[in-house]
């Protein structure tokens, strides 16, 4: 009887201690979540001030700032204070932080100013575009009123001296408003003009090209207009280019279409091609097609397959340089070698080579291994290049290199090669060593070791 009473007592203790131990757990806090941040401007930055300025205004939306200046303002920098909140930092372009927040900002006639800000553990971040602009009549010379221009663009010898704000001046702007206008045929062309050069591409601007005079109206953001009356345009000397694929040259039979301009139709326009093997150059005609176009209909027959500079002319003048395979079938061929960045690969080297002992050069050889930005390229595809000359013969093994063209969304490997230091001066005739022993025709030009 004990025994069960003593049982008895210590269930009823167990179950009290339960029952304790679960209210306990029932009024335990819970954890709190943690605040949730709100990442914009006012995370990063208490008040964005500029020294002289009548208004700012602020898109919250696209963290733009509109910046107006008086008429009186002809600063060469303008002056940007930022009043940042604890902990926050202006960056540069390596994402470092930057102990400086006052911006002095080169603001006429450029791009509207861009910066970034950041928190000190760099977790956050956010980016912002102010613009400057002016009311009234802008302050803007033209230097002389004879221009020359082809196809390249019309180069105008503009000064923007003041009231000129950024280029553009407000979100969604195209730039400068330009117009030109033949007042006594009523031909009229517009243009954006970014200030990149002073360079404007008009559309048919080649009418601009007469005797009448020509005016030009400029029209900045929110401004009055500026116009400049009896500008006359010159034809300046054309320029000429061709294009072919990046796998292939051209056949005989095919048309050899150059672009550029602007041609006229009662000039004489030729090709002369040649290369470091012919021992005389061939030239042949250009058919006038259009003021942007001359062509070659068929290639000279007696031409042998190879690689080859086009050289063009209108008379005796220069206009214009292109390199090309010129085969019947599918070949092996160095589409191009130069020296420098490795974008260089997307032009086609017009110049001869030469370089100096230990310099590295880069060749494209076709046919390209293509692939993505992760291929594990081989590097057994690219050839060696064979350099030859009267006394002597060397074999430069490539290196690889690989090239990212973010634009196609491709990759492709490229051959780099080092002229050896004991490789003795003179001209090297080029050709391609394939891993199936096959050699390519040579090079257009020979390569000079300096």
């Amino acid at each position: 009887m004990k025994k069960s009473l003593c049982y008895l007592f210590l269930l009823t203790l167990l179950l009290l201690n339960c029952k304790k131990d679960s209210d306990f757990a029932g009024f335990a806090p819970k954890p709190q979540p943690e605040p949730e941040v709100v990442i914009n401007a006012d995370y990063f930055l208490k008040e964005l001030e500029v020294n002289g300025s009548t208004a700012i205004r602020f898109d919250s939306l696209r963290n733009n700032y509109m910046v107006s200046l008086p008429d009186s303002y002809n600063e060469e920098n303008a002056e940007v204070k930022l009043s940042l909140k604890p902990g926050r930092f202006l960056t540069d372009g390596q994402e470092n932080p930057v102990l400086d927040s006052v911006i002095h900002y080169k603001y006429k006639a450029t791009s509207p100013l861009a910066f970034r800000l950041t928190d000190e553990k760099k977790k956050y971040s956010i980016n912002f575009t102010v613009y400057f602009n002016f009311t009234g009549t802008p302050d803007i010379k033209l230097l002389q009123k004879e221009i020359a221009i082809n196809s390249s663009g019309i180069k105008l010898p503009l000064v923007f001296n003041a009231k000129i704000g950024s280029i553009p001046a407000a979100p969604e702007q195209s730039g400068i408003a330009m117009k030109f206008i033949n007042r006594k045929t009523g031909f009229v062309t517009e243009a954006g003009f970014y200030g990149d050069g002073g360079i404007v591409y008009a559309a048919s601007a080649e009418n601009l090209i007469s005797n009448d005079p020509i005016a030009l109206e400029i029209k900045l953001y929110n401004q009055n207009p500026v116009v400049f009356e009896g500008i006359k345009f010159l034809r300046a000397l054309p320029e000429a280019q061709i294009y072919t694929t990046y796998t292939k040259g051209f056949t005989y039979q095919d048309t050899v279409r150059v672009t550029g301009g602007y041609f006229v139709p009662d000039e004489k326009y030729t090709v002369t091609i040649s290369n470091a093997v012919m021992t005389t150059p061939v030239t042949t005609a250009l058919k006038f097609n259009s003021v942007n176009m001359l062509t070659v209909d068929k290639l000279p027959t007696n031409l042998p397959e190879g690689s080859y500079l086009f050289s063009f002319f209108e008379k005796d003048k220069l206009i214009g340089k292109a390199s090309t395979y010129v085969s019947d079938k599918q070949a092996n061929f160095l589409e191009t070698i130069w020296k420098g960045d490795r974008s260089y690969n997307l032009g086609r080297n017009v110049d001869p080579l030469s370089f100096s002992i230990g310099d590295t050069f880069y060749a494209k050889s076709i046919p390209l291994e293509y692939g993505t930005y992760n291929t594990n390229f081989d590097i057994k595809k690219l050839p060696h290049l064979r350099l030859k000359s009267p006394s002597k013969t060397i074999d430069l093994a490539p290196e690889m290199d690989v090239f990212h063209w973010g634009i196609a969304g491709i990759s492709y490997s490229l051959g780099k090669y080092t002229i050896p230091a004991d490789l003795a001066s003179g001209h090297y005739q080029v050709t391609a060593i394939y891993a199936d022993k096959t050699e390519s025709k040579p090079y257009w030009s020979k390569l000079e070791v300096r």
